[in-house]
């Protein structure tokens, strides 16, 4: 990682201004630029996976998030050239109940035996008992994880 990313993170991580959540976005999208030989595809869940469910999240608290990212394209130049595709998508998908559901059926399909139905309510459940997005991203990840056995 670039010493300037880095200390945008840094700085970033300081911010009582970003959410948690998308302090983990900034920090996922800016540390896989940085892996060369797609060794970033060892995680737990494949890329594209990861990114809908970032999407699905962000999506519960859309307004309060893109304000977010507006911010980081302002104060972190460096970390937003990692997450402009992301902030773009968010942006551009005004009808977000069609980016929800084809968010939804990736998950889904990954996750046999669940339904695109499963996702979204889970996804609202813990979006709504939750202190944060992140800590309900959190939640989600290990309903998952136990579909996935």
């Amino acid at each position: 990682m670039s010493e300037k990313k880095f200390d945008e993170l840094q700085k970033l991580y300081d911010s009582t201004k970003i959410g948690s959540l998308v302090q983990e976005i900034c920090e996922y999208y800016s540390t896989q630029d940085d892996y060369e030989d797609n060794s970033y595809q060892d995680e737990i869940e494949p890329t594209e996976i990861v990114e809908s469910i970032y999407i699905l999240f962000c999506l519960q608290s859309r307004e309060q998030i893109l304000d977010e990212m507006a911010l980081v394209q302002k104060k972190y130049p460096a970390i937003y050239s990692s997450i402009k595709s992301l902030h773009n998508t968010l942006l551009i998908n005004m009808d977000y109940l069609s980016l929800e559901t084809s968010c939804a059926d990736k998950i889904a399909a990954y996750a046999k035996g669940t339904t695109s139905e499963d996702v979204l309510s889970h996804a609202d459940s813990f979006s709504r008992s939750s202190n944060n997005l992140a800590e309900a991203e959190d939640k989600f990840y290990t309903w998952l994880h136990s579909r996935r056995r």
